[in-house]
């Protein structure tokens, strides 16, 4: 619960609970905040002495983010948030989001294979072994995120993205149980396209094929894209063949002049082999060799997904609206692993409705919003034996049922009044899980329901214009993560009630706004986020964890993205002559540390949280010509990690640079775009993904999965546009 007491405990810890070196670090940061503070100051006076901004200045002041629900103003957002357009994705040219989601300065993504990565926001989630979890993902508003906590968004293919924003830190009050972040995706926007078809054809090393053929049609009512997508690759290790098919369908609806509608439908069919992580020994030696287990038994995941959704906004009379999103998604998925088979059905549903009052009175804009995120269901999952790793089913071993429901109620208000906008809201959870154990191994039912006490969580916002295109913000924040069933499990398989959740305070400032004559847009933040009730899970077997709470952590850090045009031509006629060359920058340094954590008795308080670097950073250069020539190069900085909890082993810091070469064009109703890609251009030997606290059962710890050598491809995309009628 959320009182003046213990904010004030909150504050007292966070002055008490660091070593004086790091609190001199951020005043010694403090002063270069100061200084560009200073200096953005006397460039945004000099930019109120002219009578007409120039046209980049109104095209800052058109961005628009959606998160926090409420739209408005990147520049107006009391938040930390980053959004990646359609343009960066287009670029990226990738058959996984997980490059992009590079680009957003606090996010680093670790990608095995195609099909397995971890995401972390600020350090969430750095410990999860396989996948992403403590953060939310939706697509479009359809929650990604499952009911064990689990976001699956590697599966979502670039080319039906028209934008993400990345809330960094706990946004409850918008989004429910998010410790990291948000990951809000947003679907391509049929009425902002021609109609028309377009086909994307790619080849590249490894075996790589991506096809994207994409259809728009549409009316001034009506509007659709329909999109397919096959993408298959061989890899580049041992047992690494990886093939997803998907199809989306995009629908959106004018239904009068109060009434906005959009459907989204979304179908993918994955299958990806697994090499699995491997020992220090194997990944200097031969690193495209998968573990040996794993290729012996030919592992692979199977996984069809489909996801259904309707979201809508009606405008009643007067101030009033109402916006309600109705989902279901089925998932289903089989994992042929070295010790058994994995099969896992899950079937979901849910709806979020909420009312909202909007209103200008006097020279002061108010809204008000309530509403509820409700959240349904049924999990099934059993395990066949695989006698001796042959890859051949045998007799089953467990099968089990969880039928999970959760319920967000919130409650948000913002006032806007002239250079100041203020944010306060609050959201009220309730998760409960029924377990149900279908076959009672050695005549014992471990079946129980599993629940924790409601949580409240507020959060407090303000952002301030203090010059025109310059803004300062400050936000305070509380958050927590839900264990999942498989966290609160005792060894012999039953429900551990003294399980709590997570939960976190965020305490964040930043400053945002352009500078340059508006060319160089740049957004500076610095957050402390306090852990406690840490959920550490012990690995007891191959595939067998104990979770238990273990103490706090503490994860502070400094967050910069810089990006905009260093050139912009007002008249480009000839072919040689640069008509543009934008660059962006991102950039983290991070200081997360455990503050109390105790296991088995060894003392790791003041280790860092293993599984990201201290210090990360992502850049890019793009020259484009009058013509339509471009050429660009980027370049992804990641400093060493450490690998384990004792901090007795740490990753090798690498740098893997990247450049493009292409031709954009338009030939009447047609539009041309060849391109070609070299990625690890210097041939850089690194780990793209870490497992965290790799056991060894008898043999050497594999930590590493390797990032991919110098590879290639070329492509070409053809489209026919016409404008809707």
């Amino acid at each position: 619960m959320f009182s003046p007491k213990k904010l004030l405990l909150l504050l007292k810890y966070s002055l008490y609970s660091t070593t004086f070196t790091h609190w001199l670090f951020f005043c010694i940061m403090g002063k270069y905040i100061f200084f560009l503070l200073v200096l953005t100051l006397s460039l945004g006076l000099k930019a109120q002495t002219e009578q007409e901004p120039p046209q980049e200045e109104q095209d800052l002041e058109g961005v628009v983010v959606r998160a926090f629900n409420a739209s408005r103003r990147l520049l107006a957002t009391p938040g930390s948030i980053s959004m990646i357009g359609s343009l960066q994705i287009e670029q990226a040219q990738g058959a996984s989001i997980l490059p992009v989601l590079n680009q957003a300065s606090g996010v680093f993504a670790h990608s095995g294979t195609l099909s397995t990565s971890r995401i972390t926001i600020r350090g969430i989630g750095a410990r999860v072994p396989y996948g992403t979890g403590k953060i939310r993902a939706y697509f479009n508003n359809i929650p990604l995120t499952n009911g064990s906590g689990v976001s699956i968004v590697e599966y979502i293919d670039p080319a039906v993205i028209e934008r993400i924003e990345i809330i960094k830190g706990p946004a409850t009050s918008a989004y429910g149980a998010g410790l990291g972040g948000t990951i809000s995706i947003t679907s391509r926007q049929p009425f902002l396209r021609p109609a028309g078809i377009s086909n994307s054809l790619s080849l590249g090393s490894f075996g790589l094929f991506r096809n994207t053929t994409t259809l728009d049609f549409g009316t001034c009512s009506l509007a659709s894209s329909l999109i397919y997508n096959r993408t298959s690759s061989d890899g580049f290790r041992e047992n690494n063949r990886y093939r997803r098919d998907a199809l989306t369908s995009v629908t959106q609806l004018r239904m009068g002049d109060r009434t906005r509608a959009t459907l989204l439908l979304y179908y993918s069919d994955v299958l990806g082999h697994i090499p699995s992580s491997i020992d220090s020994l194997t990944f200097v030696t031969m690193p495209s060799a998968a573990a040996r287990n794993w290729a012996n038994a030919r592992g692979y995941n199977d996984t069809r997904a489909l996801l259904a959704g309707v979201a809508a906004r009606h405008q009643l009379q007067g101030d009033l609206f109402v916006d309600v999103s109705i989902f279901s998604t089925i998932h289903d998925e089989m994992e042929r692993r070295p010790w058994d088979f994995l099969y896992e059905d899950r079937r979901s549903a849910g709806i979020r409705l909420s009312a909202g009052w909007m209103a200008l009175r006097g020279l002061s804009q108010w809204q008000l919003l309530a509403g509820a995120e409700l959240f349904f269901e049924n999990f099934r999952y059993s395990t066949y034996e695989n006698p001796e790793a042959l890859g051949i089913q045998g007799d089953i071993i467990s099968r089990n049922r969880e039928w999970i429901r959760y319920t967000n109620l919130f409650l948000q208000a913002d006032l806007e009044r002239g250079a100041l906008n203020l944010s306060a809201g609050m959201n009220l959870n309730n998760n409960h899980i029924d377990y149900h154990d279908l076959v009672s191994i050695g005549g014992i039912n471990r079946s129980a329901p599993f629940s924790y006490p409601m949580i409240l969580s507020p959060r407090i916002s303000a952002n301030y214009r203090f010059i025109p295109f310059h803004a300062i913000f400050a936000t305070i924040s509380h958050g927590f993560s839900p264990p999942a069933l498989s966290e609160t499990l005792t060894p012999d398989g039953f429900v551990n009630p003294d399980i709590r959740p997570e939960k976190s305070w965020n305490l964040e400032t930043g400053i945002r706004g352009s500078i340059l004559d508006n060319r160089i847009y740049y957004d500076l933040s610095l957050y402390s986020m306090f852990v406690r009730d840490l959920l550490v899970a012990q690995r007891i077997g191959e595939d067998a964890w104990v979770g238990r709470n273990a103490g706090r952590s503490l994860h502070q850090g400094i967050e910069l993205e810089v990006q905009g045009r260093l050139w912009q031509a007002r008249q480009a006629s000839s072919f040689w002559q640069i008509k543009t060359l934008p660059v962006r920058v991102a950039a983290s340094y991070n200081h997360f540390r455990f503050t109390d954590y105790v296991d088995n008795d060894v003392d790791h308080s003041g280790n860092q949280i293993p599984g990201i670097p201290s210090f990360f950073l992502n850049t890019e250069i793009r020259l484009v010509l009058a013509r339509g020539l471009y050429a660009g190069a980027d370049l992804r900085l990641a400093g060493s990690m450490p690998m384990n909890d004792a901090n007795t082993r740490f990753s090798q810091p690498y740098g893997v640079a990247g450049a493009s070469l292409g031709y954009l064009n338009s030939f009447g109703s047609w539009e041309m775009d060849l391109f070609a890609r070299v990625d690890n251009l210097f041939d850089k030997h690194y780990a793209s993904m870490i497992l965290v606290n790799a056991p060894s059962f008898g043999s050497p710890p594999r930590y590493y999965y390797p990032g991919y050598p110098v590879n290639f491809s070329v492509g070409l995309r053809i489209g026919l546009h016409r404008m809707k009628q």
